[in-house]
């Protein structure tokens, strides 16, 4: 982030700024609260240690929080949903400036679960001297949901409106998006989705969304899944490594009666586990040179390394080689098919440390051999870069003795 651009902005529903740390965790909290619930489609930011309108950066060494003491103060403050917060540190023109970043997302309205007192020091002197105060207390309200209009903050003995506040339990609950983009929301509560089965067909089965019912995911089990045969729906053989009656079928997600979208789902050893069709993309090692690699993701035409596959062929032939493929099996963590999995319920089978599957057709011929093909569903990090770890992934297979 160029910061720098950031400070050259006026204060806005996504920015707000402050020529020191607070001197109050309350104000702090407040502060928090009045971005994380501001109308607003970014990333919002809290910039410490410039003043906006005077254009002076100030000395936050004041009460400043390291990342420790920050991360306590928001675990301890009572929110009904943590925000996602960073805190982060810049340096302009040799004056240090601290952000505290809080992230985009669906969950508003956030608000505190208890009651967060200012401190008061002309109270405390008060009572202090055995006197009684005179001063009203200020108080962070518990089930009070602050925000920000434009610049301003809710006062702290104040509310945001009743619209604003309809409108975050709107965007909460997903009410101004789409049937899929909802979806796509319902999928990270996956505990609120519930199995039925349908009493008419045995063979279907449901899950619905608890608080949206109108939203299921369904698939039929094959008439045989009891049978040992080998059905025309037996999965593919990379994924039917168990006792013989694996087999694909196709899941739905439905609103109402509207498919949404379907992708394939592979019934395991007697419906004990559940696999999504995984992400898959290809790497190309040179036999000869095992760091010589590329690889293709998301379909592309060109590697990592901008390569054709006719280029990187042509390259082979020239060096008296050839570069030959595997394929990588992953998903993603925090993605829909990640979410999908876990409403699947496979709690005492984990794919990505139990499952191993079987793909002989990187075993044909001599073109593999003398190398370890992977055999594990991956998952990665939603912003891992998946051309170094499939690298990575691949040269740790062949470090094995």
């Amino acid at each position: 982030m160029q910061w720098k651009k950031v400070i050259e902005q006026p204060e806005s529903d996504c920015l707000d700024f402050k020529k020191q740390w607070h001197d109050d965790t309350a104000n702090l909290i407040l502060d928090i609260l009045c971005l994380a619930n501001s109308d607003t489609k970014s990333d919002r930011y809290l910039v410490i240690g410039y003043d906006e309108k005077t254009k002076e950066f100030g000395d936050i060494s004041i009460n400043r929080k390291s990342k420790d003491d920050f991360h306590n103060i928001l675990s301890t403050a009572g929110f009904n949903r943590v925000p996602n917060i960073q805190l982060e540190t810049a340096n302009l023109s040799g004056n240090e400036i601290d952000i505290i970043i809080i992230k985009q997302s669906n969950y508003r309205p956030y608000f505190l679960l208890k009651d967060k007192p200012k401190k008061h020091k002309e109270k405390e002197e008060e009572k202090e001297k055995g006197q009684k105060s005179t001063k009203k207390e200020k108080i962070v309200r518990a089930g009070v949901i602050y925000t920000r209009n434009g610049s301003v903050n809710t006062p702290i003995n104040e509310s945001a409106s009743e619209n604003q506040i309809a409108d975050m339990w709107r965007e909460r609950f997903g009410l101004t998006l789409s049937p899929k983009e909802r979806l796509n929301l319902y999928a990270k509560d996956y505990k609120n989705w519930k199995y039925t089965s349908n009493s008419d067909d045995n063979y279907i089965n449901i899950w619905h969304y608890e608080p949206f019912p109108e939203f299921t995911i369904e698939y039929y089990s094959p008439e045989n899944m009891r049978d040992y045969s080998d059905p025309p729906e037996h999965a593919h053989y990379r994924f039917a490594h168990s006792i013989g009656n694996s087999y694909e079928t196709n899941i739905r997600y439905k609103y109402h009666t509207t498919i949404l979208q379907t992708e394939s789902l592979f019934i395991c050893d007697k419906q004990r586990y559940f696999i999504l069709q995984p992400h898959c993309d290809w790497l190309y090692y040179n036999p000869d040179d095992l760091t010589d690699i590329h690889v293709f993701t998301n379909s592309s035409q060109t590697s990592d390394r901008e390569k054709t596959i006719r280029e990187i062929d042509a390259h082979g032939i020239e060096q008296n080689g050839n570069h030959n493929q595997l394929c990588f099996f992953y998903n993603i963590i925090d993605s829909f098919e990640y979410y999908v999995q876990k409403i699947l319920k496979n709690e005492n089978y984990d794919i990505y440390s139990d499952y191993i599957y079987f793909d002989n057709s990187q075993r044909e011929g001599e073109e593999n051999e003398n190398i370890h093909c992977p055999n594990k569903i991956l998952l990665l990090d939603q912003n891992e870069e998946i051309a170094t770890r499939l690298k990575a992934e691949f040269l740790q297979l062949q470090q094995r003795s």
